[in-house]
Protein backbone atom coordinates (compact mmCIF):
# COMPACT_ATOMS: atom_id res chain seq x y z
CA UNK A 1 0.00 0.00 0.00
CA UNK A 2 1.21 3.45 -0.64
CA UNK A 3 -0.60 4.45 2.13
CA UNK A 4 2.65 2.97 4.29
CA UNK A 5 5.12 4.91 2.69
CA UNK A 6 5.47 9.14 3.16
CA UNK A 7 4.40 11.05 0.70
CA UNK A 8 6.40 13.64 -1.01
CA UNK A 9 6.06 15.69 -4.40
CA UNK A 10 8.57 17.01 -7.22
CA UNK A 11 8.46 20.15 -8.68
CA UNK A 12 9.20 22.79 -11.43
CA UNK A 13 8.07 25.61 -13.21
CA UNK A 14 5.51 23.64 -14.76
CA UNK A 15 3.91 23.95 -11.49
CA UNK A 16 3.68 27.50 -11.87
CA UNK A 17 3.08 29.23 -8.39
CA UNK A 18 2.62 26.49 -6.12
CA UNK A 19 0.53 27.61 -2.83
CA UNK A 20 3.19 26.42 -0.08
CA UNK A 21 0.67 27.34 2.91
CA UNK A 22 -1.36 23.91 1.23
CA UNK A 23 1.31 21.83 0.05
CA UNK A 24 3.62 22.59 3.27
CA UNK A 25 0.74 20.50 5.34
CA UNK A 26 0.12 17.74 2.80
CA UNK A 27 4.09 16.55 1.72
CA UNK A 28 6.08 15.02 3.86
CA UNK A 29 9.45 15.89 1.17
CA UNK A 30 9.88 17.66 -1.70
CA UNK A 31 12.29 17.83 -5.12
CA UNK A 32 12.69 21.04 -6.89
CA UNK A 33 13.79 21.81 -9.89
CA UNK A 34 17.05 23.98 -9.59
CA UNK A 35 19.32 23.66 -13.21
CA UNK A 36 19.82 21.73 -16.54
CA UNK A 37 23.38 21.44 -18.02
CA UNK A 38 25.69 23.97 -17.19
CA UNK A 39 23.60 27.76 -17.89
CA UNK A 40 19.99 26.83 -17.48
CA UNK A 41 18.09 27.65 -13.77
CA UNK A 42 14.66 26.82 -13.47
CA UNK A 43 12.70 30.14 -13.22
CA UNK A 44 10.35 29.14 -10.49
CA UNK A 45 13.73 27.46 -8.45
CA UNK A 46 14.24 30.62 -6.02
CA UNK A 47 10.48 30.95 -5.12
CA UNK A 48 10.10 27.12 -4.74
CA UNK A 49 13.38 26.97 -2.82
CA UNK A 50 12.34 29.99 -0.21
CA UNK A 51 8.97 28.60 0.21
CA UNK A 52 9.33 24.89 0.63
CA UNK A 53 9.49 24.18 4.80
CA UNK A 54 9.64 20.86 4.62
CA UNK A 55 12.61 18.40 3.81
CA UNK A 56 13.95 19.45 0.16
CA UNK A 57 16.12 18.21 -2.83
CA UNK A 58 17.29 20.06 -5.53
CA UNK A 59 17.78 18.07 -8.48
CA UNK A 60 19.63 19.13 -11.96
CA UNK A 61 19.30 17.64 -14.87
CA UNK A 62 22.69 16.17 -16.57
CA UNK A 63 23.29 17.00 -20.50
CA UNK A 64 25.14 13.86 -20.84
CA UNK A 65 28.04 15.62 -23.74
CA UNK A 66 28.37 18.59 -21.59
CA UNK A 67 31.53 19.23 -19.36
CA UNK A 68 30.94 17.89 -16.16
CA UNK A 69 32.34 20.15 -13.58
CA UNK A 70 30.88 22.81 -15.89
CA UNK A 71 27.03 21.85 -14.67
CA UNK A 72 28.49 20.81 -11.08
CA UNK A 73 29.81 24.21 -10.76
CA UNK A 74 26.66 25.55 -11.76
CA UNK A 75 24.20 23.34 -9.63
CA UNK A 76 26.34 24.44 -6.72
CA UNK A 77 26.77 27.94 -7.13
CA UNK A 78 22.38 28.00 -7.80
CA UNK A 79 21.49 26.04 -4.91
CA UNK A 80 23.82 26.76 -2.49
CA UNK A 81 22.86 23.83 -0.82
CA UNK A 82 22.42 23.92 3.43
CA UNK A 83 23.20 21.52 5.95
CA UNK A 84 20.29 19.93 5.91
CA UNK A 85 19.80 20.16 2.11
CA UNK A 86 20.26 17.39 -0.18
CA UNK A 87 21.01 16.93 -4.00
CA UNK A 88 19.81 15.06 -6.96
CA UNK A 89 21.05 14.54 -10.50
CA UNK A 90 18.43 13.65 -13.18
CA UNK A 91 19.61 11.17 -15.66
CA UNK A 92 16.83 10.37 -18.30
CA UNK A 93 18.41 12.32 -21.02
CA UNK A 94 21.10 10.15 -23.70
CA UNK A 95 21.42 13.22 -26.26
CA UNK A 96 22.74 10.01 -28.69
CA UNK A 97 25.67 8.96 -26.49
CA UNK A 98 26.35 5.43 -25.78
CA UNK A 99 26.07 3.91 -22.42
CA UNK A 100 30.09 4.39 -21.44
CA UNK A 101 29.85 8.34 -22.48
CA UNK A 102 26.85 8.79 -20.50
CA UNK A 103 28.47 7.15 -17.09
CA UNK A 104 31.33 8.69 -17.80
CA UNK A 105 29.76 11.81 -17.01
CA UNK A 106 27.62 10.45 -14.37
CA UNK A 107 30.49 8.70 -12.86
CA UNK A 108 32.47 12.46 -12.83
CA UNK A 109 29.78 14.37 -11.22
CA UNK A 110 29.77 12.09 -8.75
CA UNK A 111 33.52 12.74 -8.08
CA UNK A 112 32.46 16.14 -8.08
CA UNK A 113 29.81 16.44 -5.88
CA UNK A 114 31.19 14.58 -3.59
CA UNK A 115 34.46 16.56 -3.29
CA UNK A 116 32.45 19.79 -2.53
CA UNK A 117 29.91 18.36 -0.03
CA UNK A 118 31.25 15.44 1.30
CA UNK A 119 28.35 12.88 0.02
CA UNK A 120 26.67 11.60 -3.14
CA UNK A 121 24.03 13.07 -4.55
CA UNK A 122 20.69 11.13 -5.15
CA UNK A 123 20.23 9.62 -8.94
CA UNK A 124 16.79 10.04 -10.53
CA UNK A 125 16.34 7.51 -13.36
CA UNK A 126 13.62 4.72 -14.12
CA UNK A 127 15.13 0.99 -14.61
CA UNK A 128 14.94 0.73 -18.24
CA UNK A 129 16.27 3.86 -18.59
CA UNK A 130 19.66 2.81 -16.30
CA UNK A 131 19.58 -0.72 -17.75
CA UNK A 132 20.24 0.99 -21.56
CA UNK A 133 22.21 3.99 -20.67
CA UNK A 134 24.55 3.18 -17.37
CA UNK A 135 27.31 0.97 -16.31
CA UNK A 136 26.01 0.55 -12.75
CA UNK A 137 28.90 -1.53 -12.51
CA UNK A 138 31.83 1.49 -12.33
CA UNK A 139 29.00 3.76 -9.80
CA UNK A 140 29.52 3.20 -6.48
CA UNK A 141 26.61 2.82 -3.99
CA UNK A 142 23.84 5.14 -4.49
CA UNK A 143 20.30 6.36 -2.81
CA UNK A 144 18.19 5.57 -6.10
CA UNK A 145 14.96 7.78 -6.83
CA UNK A 146 13.03 5.62 -9.82
CA UNK A 147 10.38 6.33 -11.77
CA UNK A 148 7.40 3.63 -11.98
CA UNK A 149 3.77 4.65 -13.05
CA UNK A 150 0.46 3.00 -14.25
CA UNK A 151 -0.71 3.44 -17.98
CA UNK A 152 -1.79 6.96 -17.69
CA UNK A 153 -5.86 7.64 -18.09
CA UNK A 154 -7.42 9.88 -20.49
CA UNK A 155 -6.14 13.62 -20.08
CA UNK A 156 -8.08 15.54 -17.61
CA UNK A 157 -8.41 12.38 -15.23
CA UNK A 158 -5.70 12.00 -12.81
CA UNK A 159 -4.06 8.57 -12.52
CA UNK A 160 -3.88 6.63 -9.56
CA UNK A 161 -0.25 6.31 -8.01
CA UNK A 162 1.80 2.81 -9.06
CA UNK A 163 2.60 0.30 -5.45
CA UNK A 164 5.91 0.73 -4.12
CA UNK A 165 8.66 -1.01 -4.86
CA UNK A 166 9.50 0.71 -8.20
CA UNK A 167 11.24 -1.56 -10.33
CA UNK A 168 15.18 -1.41 -9.78
CA UNK A 169 17.87 -1.63 -12.78
CA UNK A 170 20.17 -4.25 -13.02
CA UNK A 171 23.11 -4.77 -10.07
CA UNK A 172 20.95 -2.09 -7.80
CA UNK A 173 19.38 -3.78 -4.67
CA UNK A 174 17.57 -1.14 -3.26
CA UNK A 175 15.34 2.46 -3.43
CA UNK A 176 15.09 5.93 -1.30
CA UNK A 177 12.29 6.93 -3.36
CA UNK A 178 9.59 5.61 -5.83
CA UNK A 179 8.03 8.31 -7.97
CA UNK A 180 5.26 6.53 -8.12
CA UNK A 181 2.83 9.07 -10.18
CA UNK A 182 3.03 11.77 -13.17
CA UNK A 183 -0.45 12.57 -13.56
CA UNK A 184 -1.28 13.36 -9.99
CA UNK A 185 -4.06 15.81 -8.93
CA UNK A 186 -2.13 19.30 -8.90
CA UNK A 187 -4.31 20.99 -6.60
CA UNK A 188 -4.72 18.40 -3.75
CA UNK A 189 -0.99 19.83 -3.15
CA UNK A 190 -1.42 23.49 -3.95
CA UNK A 191 0.02 23.83 -7.78
CA UNK A 192 -1.15 26.13 -10.25
CA UNK A 193 -1.11 23.07 -12.63
CA UNK A 194 -3.39 20.64 -13.48
CA UNK A 195 -1.10 17.42 -12.65
CA UNK A 196 1.68 17.10 -10.10
CA UNK A 197 4.31 14.06 -9.42
CA UNK A 198 4.05 12.40 -6.61
CA UNK A 199 6.45 10.20 -4.84
CA UNK A 200 6.86 7.92 -1.92
CA UNK A 201 9.94 7.64 0.63
CA UNK A 202 11.14 3.99 1.19
CA UNK A 203 11.66 4.09 5.21
CA UNK A 204 12.43 0.65 5.40
CA UNK A 205 15.69 1.95 3.22
CA UNK A 206 16.47 5.59 5.20
CA UNK A 207 13.69 7.24 7.59
CA UNK A 208 13.45 10.83 6.39
CA UNK A 209 14.90 12.19 9.65
CA UNK A 210 17.79 10.35 9.52
CA UNK A 211 18.75 11.25 5.53
CA UNK A 212 18.11 15.13 6.29
CA UNK A 213 19.76 14.74 9.53
CA UNK A 214 17.37 17.97 10.94
CA UNK A 215 18.01 16.32 14.30
CA UNK A 216 21.12 15.03 16.05
CA UNK A 217 21.67 12.36 14.68
CA UNK A 218 25.06 12.15 12.18
CA UNK A 219 24.65 10.84 8.31
CA UNK A 220 27.18 8.22 7.68
CA UNK A 221 30.29 9.19 6.25
CA UNK A 222 30.52 8.24 2.59
CA UNK A 223 32.36 5.94 0.62
CA UNK A 224 35.24 7.48 -1.48
CA UNK A 225 34.86 7.93 -5.25
CA UNK A 226 35.52 4.74 -7.00
CA UNK A 227 39.01 4.39 -7.60
CA UNK A 228 40.09 3.29 -11.42
CA UNK A 229 43.90 2.41 -10.61
CA UNK A 230 46.80 4.11 -8.58
CA UNK A 231 49.43 5.93 -11.17
CA UNK A 232 53.17 7.34 -10.49
CA UNK A 233 54.62 10.38 -11.63
CA UNK A 234 57.47 9.54 -14.18
CA UNK A 235 60.92 9.51 -12.83
CA UNK A 236 61.23 11.88 -16.23
CA UNK A 237 58.91 14.26 -14.99
CA UNK A 238 61.18 16.96 -13.80
CA UNK A 239 60.87 18.90 -11.65
CA UNK A 240 57.36 18.32 -11.32
CA UNK A 241 54.02 18.08 -12.92
CA UNK A 242 50.91 20.53 -12.65
CA UNK A 243 47.36 19.66 -11.07
CA UNK A 244 45.04 21.68 -12.90
CA UNK A 245 41.24 22.69 -11.67
CA UNK A 246 39.96 21.79 -15.03
CA UNK A 247 41.29 18.87 -18.17
CA UNK A 248 43.20 22.12 -19.91
CA UNK A 249 46.50 22.88 -19.49
CA UNK A 250 45.04 27.06 -19.41
CA UNK A 251 43.23 26.15 -16.78
CA UNK A 252 43.88 27.01 -12.65
CA UNK A 253 46.88 25.63 -11.03
CA UNK A 254 46.36 23.59 -7.65
CA UNK A 255 49.18 22.22 -7.01
CA UNK A 256 52.27 20.16 -8.12
CA UNK A 257 53.21 16.43 -8.37
CA UNK A 258 56.75 15.40 -8.17
CA UNK A 259 58.75 12.26 -9.72
CA UNK A 260 57.73 9.37 -7.87
CA UNK A 261 54.60 10.74 -5.68
CA UNK A 262 51.92 7.46 -6.66
CA UNK A 263 48.26 9.20 -6.78
CA UNK A 264 44.48 7.26 -7.05
CA UNK A 265 42.72 7.49 -10.56
CA UNK A 266 38.76 7.82 -10.51
CA UNK A 267 38.05 9.71 -13.73
CA UNK A 268 39.62 9.46 -17.21
CA UNK A 269 38.40 12.44 -19.29
CA UNK A 270 40.52 12.49 -22.88
CA UNK A 271 44.15 12.57 -21.93
CA UNK A 272 43.52 13.44 -18.55
CA UNK A 273 43.51 11.87 -15.29
CA UNK A 274 41.41 12.92 -12.21
CA UNK A 275 42.93 12.33 -9.20
CA UNK A 276 43.26 13.16 -5.46
CA UNK A 277 46.33 13.90 -3.26
CA UNK A 278 46.68 15.27 0.09
CA UNK A 279 43.16 16.22 -0.42
CA UNK A 280 44.18 18.45 -3.79
CA UNK A 281 41.01 17.52 -6.34
CA UNK A 282 42.35 18.24 -9.92
CA UNK A 283 43.47 16.61 -13.21
CA UNK A 284 46.82 15.39 -14.51
CA UNK A 285 47.48 14.79 -18.06
CA UNK A 286 47.93 11.27 -18.38
CA UNK A 287 51.20 11.31 -20.37
CA UNK A 288 53.23 12.00 -16.88
CA UNK A 289 51.42 9.45 -14.98
CA UNK A 290 52.62 5.98 -15.43
CA UNK A 291 49.51 3.26 -14.41
CA UNK A 292 50.01 0.88 -12.10
CA UNK A 293 48.40 -2.64 -12.15
CA UNK A 294 45.98 -3.56 -14.75
CA UNK A 295 43.95 -1.04 -16.05
CA UNK A 296 46.07 1.50 -17.84
CA UNK A 297 44.02 3.14 -21.05
CA UNK A 298 44.57 2.23 -24.35
CA UNK A 299 46.14 6.48 -24.85
CA UNK A 300 49.41 5.93 -27.75
CA UNK A 301 49.81 9.06 -29.26
CA UNK A 302 48.72 12.70 -28.96
CA UNK A 303 48.89 15.72 -31.79
CA UNK A 304 47.30 18.43 -30.20
CA UNK A 305 47.13 19.48 -26.62
CA UNK A 306 45.53 23.15 -27.23
CA UNK A 307 41.99 24.08 -25.72
CA UNK A 308 39.08 22.34 -26.82
CA UNK A 309 36.88 24.96 -28.00
CA UNK A 310 33.28 24.37 -28.39
CA UNK A 311 30.88 26.43 -31.20
CA UNK A 312 28.03 26.95 -28.50
CA UNK A 313 30.28 28.61 -26.31
CA UNK A 314 28.33 31.44 -24.78
CA UNK A 315 31.24 33.78 -25.36
CA UNK A 316 30.16 33.55 -29.09
CA UNK A 317 27.82 31.13 -29.33
CA UNK A 318 25.37 34.03 -30.95
CA UNK A 319 27.60 35.64 -32.88
CA UNK A 320 26.83 36.05 -36.38
CA UNK A 321 29.12 33.41 -38.59
CA UNK A 322 30.16 35.73 -41.47
CA UNK A 323 27.10 37.51 -42.73
CA UNK A 324 24.30 34.47 -42.35
CA UNK A 325 23.30 32.51 -38.85
CA UNK A 326 25.57 31.92 -36.04
CA UNK A 327 29.09 30.51 -34.78
CA UNK A 328 26.94 28.14 -32.41
CA UNK A 329 24.35 26.88 -35.20
CA UNK A 330 26.90 26.13 -38.18
CA UNK A 331 30.34 27.34 -36.97
CA UNK A 332 31.89 23.91 -36.62
CA UNK A 333 34.09 24.05 -39.14
CA UNK A 334 35.30 27.36 -38.28
CA UNK A 335 35.94 26.58 -34.90
CA UNK A 336 37.75 23.30 -35.55
CA UNK A 337 40.22 25.66 -37.60
CA UNK A 338 40.82 27.99 -34.86
CA UNK A 339 41.91 24.97 -32.88
CA UNK A 340 44.61 23.76 -35.97
CA UNK A 341 45.60 27.37 -35.78
CA UNK A 342 46.42 27.11 -32.29
CA UNK A 343 48.32 24.07 -32.95
CA UNK A 344 51.03 26.05 -35.27
CA UNK A 345 51.59 28.70 -32.85
CA UNK A 346 48.85 31.22 -33.60
CA UNK A 347 46.85 32.70 -30.64
CA UNK A 348 43.62 32.00 -31.56
CA UNK A 349 39.66 31.59 -30.36
CA UNK A 350 36.39 31.06 -33.04
CA UNK A 351 35.18 34.79 -32.24
CA UNK A 352 38.92 36.41 -33.54
CA UNK A 353 38.69 33.87 -36.41
CA UNK A 354 35.55 34.72 -37.20
CA UNK A 355 35.86 38.66 -37.34
CA UNK A 356 38.98 38.10 -39.22
CA UNK A 357 37.45 35.92 -41.72
CA UNK A 358 34.62 37.99 -42.03
CA UNK A 359 36.57 41.21 -42.52
CA UNK A 360 38.63 39.81 -45.02
CA UNK A 361 36.58 37.95 -47.49
CA UNK A 362 37.28 34.36 -45.53
CA UNK A 363 33.73 33.21 -46.73
CA UNK A 364 31.66 33.28 -49.90
CA UNK A 365 27.70 33.23 -49.79
CA UNK A 366 28.51 34.30 -46.49
CA UNK A 367 29.68 31.97 -43.88
CA UNK A 368 30.53 28.99 -46.32
CA UNK A 369 34.44 28.64 -45.21
CA UNK A 370 37.74 29.62 -47.93
CA UNK A 371 39.85 26.96 -46.32
CA UNK A 372 42.75 28.79 -48.11
CA UNK A 373 41.81 31.95 -46.55
CA UNK A 374 44.15 31.13 -43.29
CA UNK A 375 47.26 31.16 -45.81
CA UNK A 376 46.44 34.69 -46.23
CA UNK A 377 46.31 35.59 -42.41
CA UNK A 378 49.09 33.25 -41.35
CA UNK A 379 51.40 32.50 -44.36
CA UNK A 380 53.17 29.58 -42.25
CA UNK A 381 50.05 27.87 -42.86
CA UNK A 382 48.99 26.05 -46.13
CA UNK A 383 46.42 24.22 -46.97
CA UNK A 384 46.87 20.93 -48.04
CA UNK A 385 44.06 20.11 -49.97
CA UNK A 386 41.08 16.92 -49.26
CA UNK A 387 41.74 13.26 -48.40
CA UNK A 388 38.15 11.25 -49.61
CA UNK A 389 36.76 8.29 -47.76
CA UNK A 390 39.48 8.07 -45.68
CA UNK A 391 39.76 4.70 -43.68
CA UNK A 392 40.64 4.73 -39.91
CA UNK A 393 44.02 3.31 -40.38
CA UNK A 394 44.75 6.39 -42.74
CA UNK A 395 43.67 8.72 -40.38
CA UNK A 396 45.77 7.42 -37.78
CA UNK A 397 48.70 7.57 -39.65
CA UNK A 398 48.08 11.19 -40.64
CA UNK A 399 47.84 12.31 -36.84
CA UNK A 400 50.67 9.96 -36.08
CA UNK A 401 52.56 12.03 -38.42
CA UNK A 402 51.67 15.37 -36.88
CA UNK A 403 48.86 15.87 -39.07
CA UNK A 404 45.32 17.22 -37.35
CA UNK A 405 42.93 16.14 -39.61
CA UNK A 406 39.74 18.45 -39.66
CA UNK A 407 36.99 15.51 -40.69
CA UNK A 408 33.41 15.78 -42.33
CA UNK A 409 31.27 12.95 -40.55
CA UNK A 410 27.32 12.27 -40.50
CA UNK A 411 26.08 14.70 -37.53
CA UNK A 412 22.98 12.09 -37.25
CA UNK A 413 22.95 8.39 -37.68
CA UNK A 414 19.42 7.89 -37.18
CA UNK A 415 18.63 9.81 -40.63
CA UNK A 416 19.27 8.66 -44.52
CA UNK A 417 20.65 12.08 -44.92
CA UNK A 418 24.06 12.79 -44.70
CA UNK A 419 23.78 16.01 -42.03
CA UNK A 420 27.32 17.83 -42.27
CA UNK A 421 29.24 18.09 -39.10
CA UNK A 422 33.19 18.81 -38.94
CA UNK A 423 35.46 17.17 -36.06
CA UNK A 424 38.89 17.37 -35.22
CA UNK A 425 41.87 14.46 -34.93
CA UNK A 426 43.66 15.13 -32.10
CA UNK A 427 45.12 11.89 -31.30
CA UNK A 428 44.94 8.16 -31.02
CA UNK A 429 44.12 5.61 -28.67
CA UNK A 430 44.44 1.76 -29.45
CA UNK A 431 42.59 1.16 -32.96
CA UNK A 432 40.38 4.27 -33.22
CA UNK A 433 40.84 8.25 -33.38
CA UNK A 434 40.49 10.31 -30.50
CA UNK A 435 38.43 13.49 -31.91
CA UNK A 436 37.54 17.29 -30.37
CA UNK A 437 33.82 18.09 -30.99
CA UNK A 438 33.18 20.70 -31.35
CA UNK A 439 29.49 20.67 -30.82
CA UNK A 440 30.19 19.37 -27.86
CA UNK A 441 33.29 20.72 -26.82
CA UNK A 442 34.25 17.38 -25.53
CA UNK A 443 37.17 14.58 -26.46
CA UNK A 444 36.18 11.03 -27.26
CA UNK A 445 36.43 8.21 -29.88
CA UNK A 446 35.59 8.42 -33.39
CA UNK A 447 33.62 5.26 -33.56
CA UNK A 448 32.10 5.84 -30.81
CA UNK A 449 30.64 9.63 -31.43
CA UNK A 450 30.32 9.39 -34.77
CA UNK A 451 30.50 5.05 -36.10
CA UNK A 452 29.94 5.79 -39.81
CA UNK A 453 32.39 6.25 -42.32
CA UNK A 454 34.49 9.67 -42.44
CA UNK A 455 33.37 10.97 -46.09
CA UNK A 456 36.29 13.64 -45.91
CA UNK A 457 39.22 15.13 -44.20
CA UNK A 458 41.30 18.31 -44.74
CA UNK A 459 44.04 19.78 -43.26
CA UNK A 460 47.20 22.24 -43.19
CA UNK A 461 50.74 21.87 -43.19
CA UNK A 462 54.09 24.03 -42.25
CA UNK A 463 54.74 26.62 -45.29
CA UNK A 464 58.23 25.95 -46.66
Amino acid sequence: MTTSFPIGVDISKYQGDVNFDVLNNKAEFIGIRATVSWGYVDPKFQRNWALAKLPRLAYHVIYPGEDARRQTDHFLSIVKPGEHDRLVLDMELDHGYNKARITDTLEQCLVELWDETGRYPVVYSRASWVNQFLDVSRLPKLDWWLAGYRKPLPSPLYTPEATPPPALPNGVTNWLIHQTCEWGNGSEFGAASHYIDIDRWNTGNKEIAAFFGPGEETPPEPEPPYKLFDAKVYGWATPYVNVRKEPDIYSQDLGDLYPGTVVPVYVIVGDWYLINYKNISGYVMSKYLQPLGDEPPAILEYAYYGPVYSQRDIRWAAHSLGTRSTIGANGCLMTNVSMVCNAFGHASNPLQLNDWLTANEGYSEGNLFLWDAIERLYPDMHFDGFVYNPSTALIRSAILAGVLPIMFVDFNDDTPLIEMHWVLGIGVTGTDVIIADPWTGTIGKLSEMYPKSVIRYGSYRKQV
